[in-house]
């Protein structure tokens, strides 16, 4: 009998929370309300009377539990309750600890809730952390796991995911069941008979449609399934049969049980996904079936009032109520939402799907097809997912509504999921009565691994397990015999003990093991009043009260009505009998745990309990864990014990169960389990030895006759009073135990050995005395023919446990079992091995083997079994000195540790390809018993799989080494794991880029690792809102925007001055600023307050420009909390006076309407680009953040632009947006057209397009109604066209584009004002559609773009319209048939007006092309007589659009007089347009040679602005226009490095304001802000790109024609300034150290490519943190220097790991070496230097302190090893001292402190040589010595972690006192070559020398026939056979001559 552990009283969680919850709470009170709400629900009343069944009257509460580990190490149980329309969802820990997930009500009574999981593809994956990789089925769409769970009602399915993701859908018919499959869902669809059975009246079902659906996502509609039966060949058809119901469904393997209630039958299949040819064979199929049944069926055909549209879907119904239905099936689609029409043919592959697709008007003989079709409206969202492929992408809701006035379509609805068939029971009785459905349905494995199907048909009482297995293959499922065991009830336990609970007819608890009886079971603790008087353990047991944890409280539980929780799938009725037995709690104690096994399978134990204690059914196990629920109904929660807690006893029953046979090893665990868990037989014994005991009575063996069993008896103690009483009564007879005792007590010893002595006589020991006494092995036993089998199987787990550390102890006992097993089997050779590991065995030796010689013919040896012993140790040692040797044995399962090693092993000294090897020489498969194991090629394989392995051997020993369990790295023996640390050591100073975060962590490069790690993030946030920052804000002060920067970087890169907190001095807006003017005498007040406010209003102009340097300065430097709004700055437009701060405001002056109309959106679009575009933001969040007033404002507006221009603008819902719109603000409409075109470029978004089309002319079809539209909404549109089509060189949108540049004013008063900012937006937008696709032969040969574009820049006649659309053509006449009435321009082009545009346009069309035609046109004038025709202003325009200098040639020309005014205009543009093209070329590359041509030019102008003759002949205006482009360029080039010399010139030209500065306008504020802001990009973080799609960004945002005022867009449209955040991207490289997690500098080595512009490489040192050049102009970056260790980005290796850096947050993961300091502590590096010394020859015979330790390590291990053993005066210890000394500075100085203890142990060895030595210490030092003797053959490296000087000294050291104990004890040798017993005081230096030398066994050197009389020469000669070293072979010449004298 086996007794259950943790018995308490169990009550399902969500019955009691439900106890607590308000319910379905109606919304509305009282009659009149509820008439109101049926009035106005219509369908309310129907819909209730409709869910009512009659069958579930009595349906009760059902919960359904799952274990879960997914939150932890520990794993715990998750429950779903179900009560009515109540769904509870908790979790509970292992403590009782339970907590609700979520609880839902459902709007009526749920039918069934479960888990479930669905698969998406990777692009729809939000959180790259969720991904699990691969769909399982597949393995080819990479997928992530969406979980979750399923509430289903009568039709409708709502998913409630772990992610918070919440589904809800309508299915087309009513819902009988549903079941959770791998990948999704099935669905079983309530058929007529089921639903006539609750209505009791006569319902028909169309008999060809399908029953069963599948679903792949609860957005996804429900696909039918098809079946396939006879095999592959088979017929495809739905699955159609109403007879058929669903029993069980599983996940893996992919199951479904079915049962034929026609045929009382069961059958298999298999879930997979189904295949295009079968999906469509089926439709065929099943088309041909419905047309001619369809005919016969009356009142059947589609009828469209059953239409119906939930979430986004058109439907229609299926309805087993009415006499018409309609199919689910059908899907329709809108004609105007499908693409083209061959998107629609391209579904319908099979003729008589094209058949049917196309006819679209029912028909009185085609009405019954439409059964396979599906009503659907189809998202734009919507991707069709490949047939076969089960990688769901989900169907967005977003979609809108199917027009009624819309043309439908039928759509064939594909199957996704096809059915299998595998296996049908035999004929069963097939009588009406018998209700043969199974209940309960599991699958199962038994202890050998064999699988079985197992249902329970209740009616019959029988548990039918049906066997099955694998195909040789793989592939299939092959399924054999059927069991029945009797059984009322059963349960599986899966997880940990792979067994069976069964409740039997007499209502007992039996396990069972597959279809093994294992024992019965006696679950004490169960509430038992009538049961008769227990014993003393038992009946303190049964009378525990009964409690239950709920929170951290028990709570004494009542007796209360508990019902079934099984689904109403398998409630099924269950016949009882009434009989009441019990098992007895009361075992009869005995000396051997083995009777009590025997007594507890023979005897009938009889049950007494009551009616009230009866178990009747058992249910719900997770883990070792069950149910059991009594005749009450109460339940109980019980556990069964684990199989072992013993490591050791588990290897060796994983060893016993792969050689035995499976009878044999099912019989010996299942003796094992109930011995182990029988009640009394915990006696103090410890696990291992009832283990031995065990084992060795199912050998045959005596085991209470046997010393070694009877000496872990007597070891053993029972500490408790309860078992000592219970002991039986000693005999006063005596017995032989007794003799035995008293013989072997110390007194007796004394005594016999001092008469043995004067006598002469012979000692014999009470061991040979019991053994002369113990019988013989029962040679009848089960496994005694197996003897050697379990010799040998228990000797591979022996050699397992030798390369463990951790089982030294365990070693020695398991080493004393296999002795004796050796010795009774004659093995001497495994005798030998064994004594010589643990010399105390060596005085077994001689003792006589216990098996007769006439039973050993019965033995069976099997070829595995060889008869000398493999050792690991010497099979690495051998091939370490490259001998050839056998393959070593190994065991599935039970020998990984030792396969592992022996694979690194031949990877670290082997050139072939690791995957190409031939393992069978290396490793030698053990044939398992009827047990499929994988090949030694596949388990190896396994451990590398995902990896490529490198050719270099120790970059491979690292990567094998990293997919080992780290239990198995870190436990291996310090011999065995120095040569992997060796290949740990060489491969961390420049390791790959390419390798796994846990290759990283195991080469100590945890810099790496979190590297690796960081990189897979989506997003990393800089600074979080919650952060706290430097800047501690007063309590009356206001934010100004900058608050959330990094200034933990910023301190970093600017940490020798103050230019940080400047630049916010310099662009803050939100303080009052300082009026401090000084009244003079001669003022009045009035005047002076006059004076002030004039002064503030010029202040005040600037103060309007900050905001855009303030959006450079903070772009994407802060992370939004979800639930907190952003606070947009306030703009100040006061001051205050000194010394009082009187308030200084505008009052008395002045000033410009609508002053602040553009700064306010300049500042929300500050506000807007604040927000980091990493951040996940959504559409919920965006409405949140909208003003609390009824009207928009600007700010709002701008800050919407400013989400645009980041990427989160697309979040927003399409309604929302609608919502936005149609307020007619036109700053909002601004603000979202051009964020939206923003963060859509170049995508041709369709709904973008229609979107922006509304508010552009040109656009609309000629028939549309004229709108209204604002002219800079219509600037704003026309340049987010250009961007929607950036780069796509579209015609039709070129050619209109082209036309808008030269539009004409009118119709009548329209397009009179700022012409030319819709002129320029339009050259823009062209060339941002034509970028870099001038030289296309299709543009130059049909549109003439570049030469109408010349047209628009020189002027002339106008030409017709191009292109050859007479559409078009038209249009535009209509459009402009009515002329002006403000503006006549003629028959000439208006180049004032054309030329900007299409002097941009004609140079970004041509962008980098080498045009010389293109350039020409660009070339500046030459003579005074052609610049006469060119404005000026113009001519900055042109060099900037050719890219490139010019130099303006002065011709002396006698008949013309010079305009000096005309000459220095044109000067200065074209110095400034050759600046500003110097500046687009470098931006952001802080070029040498640039900066200081442009510096220099701007140091040129400061000095000549100030000079009044020479500005005044080209005009103030002219240059400080030149002057702020020059600044702006200058900014460009130097954007986000914070120059100090540009921002001292930005700080001077800021300053210039008040009357005498009145040429400083608006457009100058601006400029000198902008540039402030592009020093400080990002905070630091951003620069500017000089891609074509960049520098086209930066010129729409830096246009060098600079507002006049705050409301100036007559030439540019201020919004466009923002456009340069599409140029900005993060380049800066932050490193932080991995230890302390601080920002550090580190050197870096940039190495640029090869162009060709720069034939030569180029390389140059920085210190980051820095802003690197542009990624695609570099080859290498590395970061160099002493004291931190090296990573390397390289473009053809690594280079993806760079770029994820840059693009997430920048940080650099660095690891600082051992005796080196940061930069920032240490800058000159003296420190470090001192460290260096202190590694030098200066610690011989000096003492550690802590403080020099200190300068290598701040780790508290070392110092604490430092201070305590490292330091002292004692001296005896000193030599000591020194030696730890050295060590631990060798170790740390050069990190490598795992070899610390190494040297500790090799040092402990060799002093404790004369004491005590194991041969595994041994072993470990020769695995060292030959390491190092062949890596220096092969490599010569003399780098090595062990210090060869150091081994050399040990070895001599060995070799000297084994010498001497040789010749002080060659007796000992001679005893030992004799076979004559051994004294226990020399066997331990014995054992060091035979494994020292690998001394063979005598009998081998009897068999040589090795003469040990003869001379040393032919001693030498006659043992070189054995290939044993020179040192060896001397060494037993020498000890075989001494014996001899």
């Amino acid at each position: 009998m086996i007794c259950a552990l943790h018995v308490e009283e169990f009550i399902p969680y969500g019955r009691q929370h439900s106890a607590y919850h308000p319910g379905n709470v109606p919304q509305q009170n009282g009659l009149g309300g509820l008439l109101e709400g049926l009035n106005e629900q219509g369908i309310t009343l129907h819909k209730a009377i409709k869910e009512v069944r009659v069958k579930d009257g009595g349906k009760k509460d059902f919960w359904r539990l799952r274990a879960n580990s997914r939150l932890g190490i520990d794993p715990c149980e998750e429950e779903l309750y179900i009560d009515n329309q109540l769904v509870v969802w908790s979790r509970g820990t292992t403590d009782n600890a339970r907590k609700i997930i979520k609880s839902f009500t459902a709007d009526s009574a749920v039918h069934e809730a479960l888990w479930c999981s669905f698969y998406l593809p990777l692009d729809w994956v939000s959180d790259p952390d969720l991904a699990t990789g691969e769909d399982p089925d597949t393995n080819t769409i990479p997928a992530r796991c969406q979980q979750g769970v399923c509430v289903a009602q009568s039709s409708t399915l709502s998913v409630f995911t772990t992610d918070g993701q919440n589904y809800s859908s309508t299915l087309p018919f009513e819902i009988s069941s549903v079941w959770s499959i791998k990948r999704g869902l099935l669905i079983e669809r309530l058929v007529a008979s089921q639903a006539s059975d609750v209505a009791k009246t006569p319902k028909k079902d169309n008999k060809n449609l399908p029953i069963l659906f599948s679903v792949m996502h609860p957005l996804e509609e429900a696909t039918p399934v098809i079946c396939r039966t006879g095999g592959s060949s088979g017929k495809v058809s739905f699955v159609t049969d109403t007879s058929q119901q669903i029993v069980f469904s599983s996940e893996e393997p992919p199951l479904l049980v079915t049962y034929d209630k026609l045929l009382k039958a069961h059958s298999v299949w298999t879930v997979r996904a189904a295949k295009t040819e079968e999906a469509h064979n089926a439709m065929g199929v099943l088309v041909m079936d419905c047309g001619t049944e369809s005919v016969m069926q009356e009142g059947v055909g589609l009828t469209p009032g059953h239409a119906q549209s939930t979430s986004g879907f058109s439907r229609l119904t299926i309805s087993n109520h009415s006499p018409s239905f309609s199919s689910p099936l059908l899907r329709i689609h809108s004609k105007s939402k499908l693409n083209s029409p061959s998107d629609y043919q391209s579904k319908i592959s099979s003729p008589s799907l094209s058949r049917l697709a196309h006819s679209h008007s029912p028909s009185p003989g085609l009405q019954g097809s439409a059964s396979f079709y599906r009503l659907q409206t189809p998202s734009p969202q919507y991707k069709s997912s490949p047939s076969g492929s089960l990688g769901r992408t989900p169907v967005s809701l977003s979609g809108s509504c199917v027009d009624s006035t819309l043309t439908e379509v039928r759509e064939p609805l594909i199957p996704e999921i096809c059915i299998d068939h595998l296996w049908t029971e035999g004929a069963p009785n097939r009588d009406a009565n018998n209700n043969g459905q199974a209940s309960n349905v599991f699958l199962i494995k038994d202890f050998c691994g064999q699988q079985y199907l197992c249902y329970l048909v209740t009616f019959l009482h029988q548990l039918r397990c049906v066997k099955f297995n694998e195909s040789n293959d793989r592939t299939q499922l092959i399924f054999g015999s059927v069991s029945t065991i009797t059984a009322r009830d059963a349960v599986a336990i899966k997880v940990t003990l792979d067994m069976t609970l069964i409740l039997d007819m007499n209502y007992h608890l039996v396990l069972y093991s597959g279809v093994t009886k294992i024992n019965q079971l006696y679950v004490g603790g169960l509430p038992d009043p009538h049961s008769i008087s227990l014993g003393p353990a038992a009946g303190q047991q049964a009378l525990q009260p009964t409690t239950l944890c709920r929170g951290s409280s028990p709570v004494r539980l009542s007796l209360g009505p508990v019902t079934s929780s099984r689904p109403p799938s398998a409630m099924e009725a269950r016949f009882f009998n009434d009989e009441r037995q019990c098992l007895s709690p009361v075992p009869t104690e005995y000396s051997d745990t083995s009777q009590v096994l025997e007594n507890s399978l023979s005897d009938d134990l009889s049950f007494h309990m009551s009616h009230l204690g009866q178990v009747t059914a058992v249910r719900d196990a997770i883990n070792n864990k069950f149910t059991v629920e009594l005749s009450d109904n109460r339940l109980f929660r019980a556990a069964l014990p684990q199989l072992t807690k013993s490591h050791t006893v588990q290897m060796c029953l994983d060893a016993i169960r792969q050689v035995l046979p499976k009878n044999l090893a099912m019989f010996v665990l299942s003796r094992w389990y109930s011995t182990h868990n029988a009640p009394g037989s915990s006696t103090g014994q410890s696990e291992w030895h009832m283990f031995v005991k065990c084992l060795l009575a199912m050998i045959g063996y005596d085991v209470e006759k046997l010393a070694l069993t009877r000496n872990g008896d007597d070891t053993d103690s029972s500490p408790s009073p309860v078992k000592a009483s219970k002991k039986l009564k000693p005999s006063d007879q005596g017995s032989d135990e007794d003799w035995n005792d008293l013989i072997s007590c110390d007194l007796h010893q004394s005594v016999s050995n001092a008469e043995d002595h004067l006598c002469g006589l012979q000692t014999i020991s009470a061991q040979q005395l019991q053994v002369s006494q113990c019988a013989s092995i029962d040679h009848m036993a089960p496994l005694f023919t197996h003897f050697p089998s379990l010799l040998f199987a228990l000797h591979l787990v022996y050699e397992e446990m030798k390369l463990d550390s951790l089982c030294q102890q365990q070693l020695e006992e398991l080493a004393a079992l296999l002795c004796q097993m050796a010795r009774d089997l004659r093995c001497e050779l495994y005798t030998d091995y064994y004594s010589r590991d643990f010399p105390e065995l060596f005085s077994h030796i001689g003792e006589e083997s216990l098996i007769l010689e006439e039973n050993f013919q019965q033995m069976n040896k099997p070829s595995f079994f060889s008869q000398t012993p493999p050792c690991i140790y010497n099979w690495l040692c051998q091939y370490l000195e490259n001998k050839e040797q056998p393959p070593f044995p190994y065991l599935y399962g039970v020998s990984d540790r030792t396969m592992h090693v022996i694979a690194m092993y031949v990877a670290l000294f082997t050139n072939e390809d690791f995957k190409e090897l031939t393992w069978s020489s290396y490793l030698r498969k053990v044939a398992t018993a009827g047990i499929r194991t994988p090949d030694i090629e596949e388990t190896i394989a396994s451990c590398c799989s995902n990896s490529k392995l490198p050719s270099d051997p120790h970059q491979r020993v690292v990567l094998y080494m990293s997919h080992l369990d780290i239990t198995v790295r870190k436990s291996l023996q310090h011999g065995v794991a120095l040569p992997l640390k060796e290949a740990i050591f060489q491969c961390r100073d420049d390791p790959p880029g390419d390798w796994p975060a846990d290759a990283y962590t195991l080469i100590g490069r945890e810099d790496l690792a979190k590297q690796k790690c960081s990189a897979k993030q989506s997003s990393s946030p800089i600074l979080t809102a919650k952060q706290s920052t430097p800047h501690v804000k007063g309590l009356n002060e206001e934010e100004d925007g900058m608050e959330h920067l990094d200034h933990e970087l910023l301190k970093l890169e600017f940490s020798k001055d103050l230019r940080v907190q400047e630049v916010r001095r310099l662009l803050q807006s939100s303080m009052p600023v300082r009026i401090a003017i000084q009244q003079r005498p001669e003022v009045s007040d009035p005047e002076y307050i006059e004076e002030q406010e004039r002064h503030l209003y010029c202040t005040c102009v600037r103060t309007m420009a900050l905001p855009l340097g303030r959006g450079m300065f903070t772009l994407s430097t802060y992370h939004p909390v979800p639930t907190e709004t952003v606070q947009i700055p306030k703009l100040c437009l006061t001051g205050r006076a000194p010394p009082r701060n009187t308030t200084v405001d505008l009052s008395h002056i002045e000033t410009p309407a609508n002053m602040t109309h553009w700064p306010l959106f300049h500042n929300g679009v500050a506000a807007g680009l604040r927000i980091a575009n990493t951040t996940e933001l959504d559409s919920a969040w965006i409405i949140y953040n909208r003003p609390q007033t009824s009207e928009l404002t600007n700010e709002h507006a701008g800050f919407l632009m400013g989400l645009g221009l980041n990427g989160h603008l697309k979040n927003l819902a399409i309604l929302n947006l609608h919502d936005y719109l149609v307020r007619g603000h036109d700053m909002t409409s601004i603000g979202l057209l051009l964020g939206l075109a923003a963060g859509k470029r170049g995508s041709m978004d369709v709904a973008t397009v229609r979107l922006l089309s509304i508010h552009i002319a040109a656009l609309l079809p000629p028939t549309s109604t004229e709108l209204d539209v604002p002219h800079n909404v219509q600037v704003t549109a026309i340049m987010g066209i250009g961007l929607i089509y950036q780069g796509t060189a579209n015609r039709h949108i070129a050619e209109i584009l082209l036309q808008e540049i030269g539009r004409p004013p009118g119709p009548e008063m329209a397009n009179c004002t700022d012409r030319e900012s819709y002129s320029l937006a339009a050259g823009l937008a062209l060339g941002l559609v034509m970028l870099g696709r001038g030289s296309e032969e299709i543009v130059l040969s049909e549109l003439n773009i570049a030469d109408e574009l010349y047209h628009y820049m020189m002027g002339g006649q106008k030409r017709p319209l191009v292109g050859n659309s007479e559409h078009m053509s038209g249009a535009y006449r209509e459009r402009y048939r009515y002329p002006s009435y403000q503006i006549k321009e003629g028959d000439a082009v208006n180049v004032d007006v054309t030329s900007p545009g299409a002097t941009l346009a004609l140079g970004l069309m041509f962008f980098n092309k080498n045009n010389s035609a293109v350039a020409e046109w660009l070339t500046a004038p030459d003579t005074q007589f052609l610049l006469d025709f060119v404005r000026p202003d113009f001519l900055m325009l042109r060099i900037v659009a050719k890219y490139a200098f010019n130099k303006l040639q002065y011709v002396d020309d006698p008949d013309c007089d010079i305009d000096f005014e005309t000459m220095s205009q044109a000067y200065c543009n074209i110095v400034a347009g050759a600046c500003m093209a110097l500046g687009l070329k470098f931006a952001g590359t802080s070029n040498e040679a640039a900066y200081n041509t442009l510096f220099e030019i701007a140091q040129k102008i400061k000095k000549l602005i100030n000079k009044a003759l020479l500005v005044e002949q080209a005009g103030k205006s002219t240059v400080e226009n030149c002057f702020m482009v020059i600044v702006l360029s200058l900014a460009m080039v130097t954007a986000g490095t914070g120059n100090l010399e540009v921002l001292r010139l930005c700080r001077y030209l800021r300053a210039r304001v008040g009357q005498t500065h009145s040429h400083v306008l608006y457009g100058s504020h601006m400029a000198v802000s902008m540039a402030t802001g592009l020093l400080f990009l990002g905070g630091g973080r951003y620069s500017l790109s000089t891609s074509p799609e960049a520098v086209a960004a930066m010129l729409c945002a830096f246009f060098p024609k600079f507002p006049i005022h705050s409301n100036d867009n007559r030439y540019h449209l201020q919004a466009f300034r923002h456009l340069y955040v599409l140029a900005a991207e993060p380049r800066v490289l932050i490193p932080r150290d991995i230890s302390s997690g601080n920002l550090c500098y580190v050197p870096l080595e940039i190495t640029f490519r090869k162009t060709v512009q720069c034939p030569e490489e180029y390389t140059y040192q920085i210190m980051a943190p820095w802003i690197l050049p542009e990624l695609d102009s570099l080859k290498e970056v590395k970061v160099i220097g002493p004291r931190y260790w090296h990573i390397n980005f390289h473009r053809d290796k690594n280079w993806d790991g760079l770029l994820s850096i840059l693009k997430s947050c920048g940080y650099l993961y660095v690891k600082q070496r051992a005796g080196h300091l940061s930069y920032a502590a240490d800058p000159e590096g003296y420190h470090s230097m001192l460290a260096t010394c202190l590694s030098g020859e200066q610690l011989i015979g000096r003492s550690v302190k802590t403080k020099d330790i200190k300068t290598f390590s701040s780790d508290p291990r070392i110092l604490a090893f430092a201070e305590f053993f490292c330091s002292g005066d004692n001296d005896k210890d000193s030599s000591m001292i020194q030696f730890l000394s050295r060590v631990l500075y060798d170790c740390v100085s050069q990190e490598k402190i795992n070899i610390l203890p190494v040297y500790v142990t090799l040092q402990k060895m060799v002093d404790g040589l004369d004491r005590r030595v194991t041969s595994l210490d041994l072993w470990q030092l020769k695995l060292m010595l030959l390491f190092y003797q062949r890596q220096q053959r092969s490599k010569g490296d003399d780098s090595q972690l062990v210090s060869e000087e150091f081994l050399v000294s040990l070895t001599n050291s060995i070799q000297h006192k084994l010498h001497m104990w040789t010749q002080e004890h060659s007796d000992v040798l001679m005893s030992y070559y004799s076979g004559q017993t051994l004294s226990s005081a020399d066997v331990q230096s014995l054992a060091a020398f035979l494994t020292w030398y690998d001394v063979p066994h005598p009998a081998l050197l009897g068999q040589m026939g090795i003469n040990r009389g003869a001379s040393f020469p032919e001693l030498y000669k006659q043992l070189q056979p054995l290939g044993l070293s020179l040192s060896a072979t001397m060494a037993i010449s020498m000890t075989l001559l001494q014996a001899c004298v």
